[in-house]
């Protein structure tokens, strides 16, 4: 790959970014005894990260095509170095969560703006498959290893740590990308105007939406949501520049590939929260121990994603996916067999398996939904298929909630036959990919 150092560097950034929705969890506790929060109030410090995250990918996404993905991406990681720094050194609770928020609302112009760019830097084909693994595997590398580097961080450097360990990983990027993407994606696209109406609606729909699935209101905002995004697709079809063109809605793949998407980090996410509760709660294990035994799911994804990429050389997209799938499926009742038993071991076995086949489907899925997006569009693309599993990854750690962890003691087993059977759902989905033919080797 000609451009390997430029797409190792946006991935770099798109990890941190990744790592920010799940590296804190595992600190809550150090950090309401450190300044004194209660813990719905430090809940936030996760939730106000996600909500603004997954709220504003879809509008980043399309400011990036018209105004420049270069300039967005660097504008995006100088911000996210600052509200780390702030959060870092925040003297209240109120500020983390203020700077967290600011975290997320940067991480959500870094990411599609990013991909965007490793789009640009590739040829159809070959290369281009093999980038996008790499930009898959990282993103779910980098939401599985927030529970490893969070743990081990907080053990050994405090809470403070989780948040100024961004920092020099940002001036890095910041010093080397301008050289690196020099001349790439500084145009900006045609200079139509934004559909302000629709990305208003689908902003405020989505902020709605997570916010009531992290536990905030859920009886006013899920309604809500729903009419803000309904209103939202009344508007983009009236609308002549709809802010997600019809390129994109019409595709049967990009479809598909988004509910591909969202279904996997459905199933995945609560097999992660169910893994904390019962390495600490039932197993009595520490944070530090507990971040370690996550190690086994980020390795799991990197695998799986590296064994995607080389597959679909010589296999055909909906195998994969579907392989991918079958996989989750199997870990998630390895995993309630593991809850049953009361061990450890096998509960980590189970995560490994979850992460090879979140890190395989999610290759596949990716892909697919990649071949049918144009130049002009790869911003909103990009933020369409980041938004998916941000929303499954709501909406799985909402259900988890309500199934398995309202009771005491927990239903773990409860809440990990449901999430199997999400993943169940979702192979379905695969079906839409459509069978790209995969290049002969030269």
């Amino acid at each position: 790959m000609r451009e390997r150092g430029a797409v190792l560097l946006l991935c770099l950034a798109q990890f941190v970014d990744v790592l920010g929705v799940t590296v804190a969890v595992v600190g809550l506790p150090e950090i309401g005894r450190g300044l004194g929060g209660s813990g719905a109030a430090t809940q936030w410090v996760v939730s106000g990260y996600a909500l603004l995250f997954g709220g504003f990918l879809v509008p980043a996404g399309r400011l990036g095509d018209r105004f420049g993905h270069r300039r967005t991406f660097l504008g995006g990681v100088a911000a996210f170095a600052v509200a780390s720094l702030a959060a870092g050194l925040a003297p209240t609770l109120l500020v983390v969560i203020v700077a967290r928020a600011a975290q997320g609302l940067a991480a959500a112009f870094v990411v599609p703006s990013a991909f965007a760019l490793v789009l640009a830097l590739t040829e159809e084909g070959r290369e281009r498959v093999r980038a996008v693994g790499w930009w898959t595997a990282t993103a779910a590398a980098g939401g599985a290893a927030g529970f490893l580097c969070g743990g081990v961080l907080v053990q050994a450097l405090g809470w403070r740590a989780v948040f100024l360990v961004n920092v020099p990983i940002c001036v890095l990027v910041l010093v080397l990308a301008p050289r690196r993407l020099a001349g790439r994606g500084d145009g900006g696209g045609p200079r139509v105007p934004l559909d302000l109406p629709g990305a208003s609606l689908v902003t405020c729909g989505l902020l709605a939406g997570i916010a009531g699935l992290s536990g905030v209101l859920p009886v006013v905002l899920a309604p809500v949501a729903v009419l803000l995004l309904g209103a939202f697709v009344l508007v983009e079809l009236r609308s002549p520049n709809p802010l997600v063109p019809g390129r994109l809605v019409g595709s049967a793949r990009f479809r598909s590939a988004l509910v591909a998407a969202f279904a996997l980090t459905c199933a995945t996410t609560p097999a992660s929260v169910a893994g904390t509760a019962f390495f600490q709660t039932a197993q009595g294990l520490p944070a530090g121990l507990t971040g370690v035994l996550f190690a086994p799911f980020s390795a799991g994804v990197v695998v799986g994603g590296t064994a995607a990429t080389r597959l679909l050389d010589r296999r055909r997209t909906r195998p994969v996916a579907a392989g991918g799938f079958g996989v989750v499926v199997t870990a998630l009742l390895l995993g309630t067999l593991a809850v049953a038993m009361g061990s450890t071991v096998l509960f980590t076995v189970a995560l490994a398996g979850a992460g090879f086949g979140l890190g395989a489907a999610s290759v596949a899925a990716t892909s697919a939904g990649t071949e049918v997006v144009g130049d002009e569009h790869r911003g909103i693309a990009s933020g369409l298929l980041n938004t998916a599993p941000q929303l499954g990854s709501a909406i799985g750690t909402a259900v988890v909630g309500v199934v398995a962890l309202n009771t005491v003691p927990p239903e773990l087993t409860a809440g990990l036959l449901v999430a199997a059977g999400v993943a169940i759902a979702g192979t379905l989905a695969t079906a839409g990919l459509g069978d790209r033919v995969p290049q002969p080797r030269p």
